[in-house]
C-alpha cells in the first residue's frame, strides 16, 4: 500500500529553500537547497529514511518572500530557439503552491518560472515603453517593494 507523505518547502531568509516532511514521528528535516529541481530527489530520499515504503509526496511551498505580484522581472532566456523575444522582462502575475512563478511577457504569454531564476528590477531600470506594455497588457501597475 502506498502512503502519502505531505511536504512544505521554506524560504530561508538567503533565498535557499528548506524541505521539510510530515513524519510518522514528527517533521524530518529533508535539507536545504538553492535549486527547485533538487526538492523532488530531497523528498524522496527523505521518504526513504522515514521507511514507510512506497509513497506518494506532496509538496507545498512558500511563496517566495522577496516576489510579489505586479513585480517586473527579468526571466532567464528561454530554451525554445524559435522564440526570440525583444527584452527579458515580465510581470509577476500569480504564484503556484507547488513552487511555481506566473510570469508575463507580452511576446510569450504567461509561463512559470522557478523563483531562483527570477530577478527583481526597479521598474524605473526598465525603458518605459516595455514597463508601459507589460502594465497596459496584464492591467497592473509595476511595483518594486
Amino acid at each position: 500500500m502506498t502512503s502519502t507523505i505531505t511536504g512544505h518547502v521554506h524560504f530561508n531568509p538567503d533565498r535557499s529553500m528548506r524541505l521539510v516532511l510530515a513524519g510518522p514521528d514528527g517533521p524530518v528535516d529533508a535539507g536545504t537547497t538553492r535549486r527547485s529541481t533538487e526538492l523532488g530527489r530531497m523528498a524522496q530520499d527523505a521518504a526513504a529514511r522515514i521507511g514507510s515504503g512506497p509513497a506518494d509526496i506532496s509538496l507545498l511551498v512558500d511563496r517566495p518572500p522577496w516576489l510579489r505580484l505586479g513585480m517586473i522581472v527579468r526571466m532567464p532566456a528561454s530554451a525554445d530557439t524559435g522564440e526570440r523575444p525583444r527584452h527579458p522582462y515580465g510581470q509577476v502575475v500569480g504564484f503556484l503552491p507547488i513552487g511555481g512563478v506566473v510570469v508575463w511577457h507580452p511576446e510569450s504569454s504567461a509561463g512559470v518560472h522557478a523563483p531562483e531564476d527570477l530577478v527583481v528590477c526597479d521598474p524605473a531600470s526598465v525603458d518605459p515603453r516595455i514597463v508601459g506594455e507589460i502594465s497596459g497588457r496584464t492591467g497592473v501597475a509595476a511595483t518594486f517593494e
